[in-house]
């Protein structure tokens, strides 16, 4: 069987458009039901000397949201329970189970790679880009994958933003799963 050339050349050029854009995996993040999200972190510890160094409380999801990494080294680990059976995360662990959420990579260039990515056809929770430059973020969930139910973010900080997100992008990004059924 004859390869074509051209389409190889053309799938190759479609992977650089994207390639360099990538940076690395960003973060892991996890759901979990309520009143798991302490003894998960006291397991993932056990294992390897994680520390905690953020936490949040989303109040318009009915959600808390604890970070913890490996010294100071990626991916960090984010891991969010519901505090209310109403909360989207609670839901979502109901229908899901304690479970991986999304997988989250660091981008150079959100719009570029959302361009890219639409162009492929991956899809999103949003039309837009959740937050803005003057917030020191943007980040986007796709759609979950048909194999094993998982997000990907893509998220691009700017100036000396270090977070993972603003009080208002996790409700925005938390809310946009919600037409997914996950809730």
């Amino acid at each position: 069987m004859m390869i074509d050339d051209s389409v190889v050349r053309q799938k190759e050029y479609e992977i650089l458009k994207i390639d360099n854009l990538i940076i690395k995996l960003d973060h892991i993040a996890y759901r979990v039901k309520r009143g798991e999200r302490m003894r998960f972190i006291d397991e993932l510890s056990n294992v390897v000397p994680y520390q905690e160094f953020k936490n949040f409380k989303v109040l318009n999801a009915n959600a808390i949201t604890t970070c913890i990494k490996l010294h100071s080294t990626f991916p960090v680990i984010v891991i969010s329970e519901g505090i209310t059976d109403d909360s989207i995360v609670e839901k979502y662990c109901q229908k899901f189970g304690s479970r991986i959420h999304h997988l989250a990579y660091l981008v150079k260039d959100i719009r570029r790679v959302v361009e890219v990515q639409k162009q492929k056809g991956v899809q999103f929770t949003t039309e837009k880009i959740i937050g803005s430059e003057e917030e020191g973020i943007l980040q986007i969930f796709t759609t979950p994958t048909e194999t094993t139910n998982h997000i990907f973010e893509y998220i691009q900080r700017f100036g000396d933003f270090d977070g993972f997100f603003t009080p208002s992008n996790i409700s925005k990004l938390m809310k946009s799963t919600e037409k997914l059924g996950e809730a």
